[in-house]
């Protein structure tokens, strides 16, 4: 990526879906995608939030990337609006809870569910996820950095928190 892209709220990701549906569907193909990060956040938790490009992972891959970068000429996006690169921080049990956001012949859209969000966020500590782990904290219902930190080890059994997570959380929570 070397440009930074549009800032796509959650109606500007619902048209671009809604125009990749419609490419798919006219080759008789349905594709299944689930987004995390501040796609995630936008279409499913918080309206208000807006992202530069959808971090997902999709099946079937081939067609959908190829149909992806013909919308982002069609509507002027940047042909990475739509990637894979955050893939590999997708907990490795899956998302059971995964809401559906978007549906449409072509395309079926679920989100990271908000446990799985928070241990994505909360994994990578970075100080500009703080916003989006404070709302999530809060809409699980968190009340300390101890109830956060077991959910990451529940979401992600396998990955050490990083010191710079627990401080981050703690100053988040007031446990500083």
């Amino acid at each position: 990526m070397s440009e930074p892209g549009p800032l796509l709220d959650r109606a500007a990701i619902q048209e671009a879906f809604r125009r990749l549906g419609d490419r798919l569907a006219r080759r008789g193909v349905v594709a299944d995608i689930y987004v995390i990060g501040g796609a995630a956040m936008a279409l499913a938790y918080d309206s208000r939030r807006s992202t530069r490009d959808i971090d997902a992972v999709f099946q079937p891959h081939g067609i959908v990337l190829e149909e992806a970068r013909a919308v982002a000429v069609e509507i002027g996006l940047p042909p990475w609006w739509l990637n894979e690169q955050a893939s590999a921080y997708v907990a490795p049990g899956g998302d059971a809870t995964a809401p559906h956001v978007f549906d449409h012949p072509g395309l079926r859209v679920s989100a990271a569910s908000p446990e799985h969000l928070l241990a994505m966020k909360v994994l990578a500590a970075r100080r500009r996820d703080a916003e989006d782990i404070s709302y999530l904290v809060k809409h699980l219902g968190l009340s300390n950095t101890a109830e956060a930190l077991a959910l990451c080890a529940a979401v992600f059994p396998d990955e050490p928190v990083p010191d710079r997570a627990r401080m981050i959380l703690e100053d988040l929570l007031g446990e500083s």
